[in-house]
Order: C-alpha cells, then sequence, then structure tokens
C-alpha cells in the first residue's frame, strides 16, 4: 500500500487513490481495511492488488478497474461502454422524483448505465419508467443493472425522444442527464477521463447543446400537459438552455437550479399544452 500511494502520488494522483481502489477491489469497508491491515495477504489476493495498481497509474478510472460505482447507496455495473456516473446527478434525479405524481409514466433520455431509470423505479415502484439510449453498449449494461435491482423498466433504442414518438407513448415526466460538453473543451479535462470514458456520452455539437435542442424540437409529441421537464446541464449552460426553451415556447417558465456547490446543475419546467 505504501508502494503503490507514492506511485500515486508522482502520477499526479489523489494520496487515498490507492487505499480507496483497495477497498472497492475486496469490497471492504474502512473499517474492513483498518482491521486487516495487519493480516498477511494471499499470492492471489496481491497480483489481483498489483495488477490492478498497475491500470490505476495508467489513468484507467478505478469504476472501470472494479466494475462498479456507487449511486445513492447502490451499487451500479459500470465499463467503458457508459459514462461513469457523478454524484452531482444524485440531486438532479431527487429534484425530479420529489415532482413526480402517483401513477406517473417516466422517461430517462440517454440513460447510459441505468442509474437514474433504476433509482425511479426502486424509490418510486409506482411509476412507470422507460429509458431511452442511442447504443446498444450502454443499454445492454442499464438491462443488467436493471436486472440486477429487480426493477422492472422499459428499455427503448433510438436517438433523443424518437423511441418514444414511434411507440406512440406519452409522459407525465422527463428527466435526462445528456451527453453536453463542448468539443472545444476537452484540452481542460483529464486524460483519465478523456482516454477511457465513452466520447458519445461526454461531447455534443453545437457547443454541447446538441441533444437539448432535440429533445426540446420533440417534446409537443410525447408530453401530456403539465408535465415535468428536469434536465442536468454544465454549469455554465443555464441562462443558455433557458433562452432556448423560452424562446421556443413563450408559455413556458424555466428555472436554473443551482447545486450543492453553488454551480448551476438543474434546468426545470412544467410543460404546458398551447
Amino acid at each position: 500500500m505504501r508502494k503503490a500511494s507514492e506511485e500515486a502520488v508522482a502520477k499526479g494522483f489523489e494520496p487515498k487513490r490507492a487505499e480507496w481502489l483497495l477497498m472497492d477491489l475486496f469490497d471492504w469497508s474502512f473499517t474492513d481495511y483498518v482491521m486487516k491491515r495487519e493480516e498477511k495477504v494471499s499470492d492471489d489476493e496481491l497480483k489481483r492488488f498489483n495488477d490492478a495498481v498497475d491500470r490505476m497509474l495508467s489513468g484507467e478510472p478505478i469504476q472501470y478497474i472494479t466494475g462498479f460505482q456507487t449511486f445513492l447507496g447502490e451499487k451500479f455495473t459500470v465499463d467503458y461502454r457508459c459514462l461513469i456516473p457523478r454524484p452531482e446527478t444524485e440531486e438532479v434525479l431527487m429534484h425530479f422524483i420529489e415532482r413526480c405524481q402517483q401513477g406517473d409514466v417516466v422517461a430517462d433520455i440517454g440513460t447510459g448505465s441505468g442509474i437514474i431509470a433504476v433509482m425511479l423505479k426502486q424509490l418510486r415502484p409506482d411509476l412507470k419508467v422507460y429509458a431511452t439510449d442511442l447504443y446498444d453498449g450502454p443499454l445492454q449494461i442499464a438491462q443488467q443493472n436493471a436486472d440486477a435491482h429487480h426493477t422492472e423498466i422499459t428499455f427503448l433504442k433510438g436517438n433523443a425522444l424518437e423511441p418514444l414518438v414511434e411507440n406512440n407513448i406519452r409522459l407525465d415526466g422527463l428527466i435526462s442527464n445528456p451527453p453536453y460538453i463542448d468539443f472545444a473543451d476537452a484540452s481542460e479535462m483529464t486524460e483519465t477521463v478523456l482516454d477511457y470514458e465513452p466520447h458519445q456520452a461526454l461531447f455534443a455539437e453545437n457547443h454541447g447543446l446538441a441533444i437539448y435542442a432535440a429533445i426540446i424540437e420533440q417534446l409537443p409529441f410525447v408530453m401530456q400537459n403539465g408535465a415535468i421537464v428536469v434536465f442536468e446541464i454544465g454549469f455554465e449552460q443555464g441562462p443558455t438552455l433557458k433562452r432556448m426553451i423560452e424562446e421556443k415556447y413563450p408559455h413556458i417558465e424555466v428555472e436554473v437550479i443551482a447545486d450543492i456547490n453553488g454551480n448551476d446543475r438543474i434546468v426545470s419546467f412544467q410543460w404546458k399544452s398551447v
């Protein structure tokens, strides 16, 4: 552990990164780690840890090495086919779920690993949950996570709201954490993200706004009157996205909400039919 920690620091990682890797790799709590520090490890355990350290030092995210990420206290399978869930998304999900009504039909657009859809169904079993994604890989991971958490979700493949339109599905609620990073901002991102996480889940055309624009364009075809719409956004996108929505639908009032760190994180509004 001392050697791994020193190597991690030399590579510019957090001093505790090797400890996080060890605990996640062996599914230990911090208490487990403290209690086991003086125990002798087997050759197999040592090899498994050393191999994981080599991957960590190369820049591979710990979540891909261990195969999971925790979200709202639940474990979710993740790999190179999907984006690693971020803690900020927990706030977005809770904002949305607090506004859902009994028995609502809701959809998670661009589901990725399926965390939002699965947690919606876990926290609110009364909801009818759909989830869409453009790619087969994320949909496979999302289905695995739904099965592992014993949640019934209808997954649909397609771009933005097209699968819902094609299936004549009407929604009482829509939540989406789409790709929203501008390609021009790639130079400011860490190699750990750029080299390993899928770019189709990170970047979007039109300065990161392309997927929002596609969803906004199709809202009249799927939303019930009074339905709630919630987007996770990049911290600088709030004013622009608010203006986009209100210019297209002047009768709708859009709210931009900051997260716990004070960064704009949520765009929220109630859909109103003209």
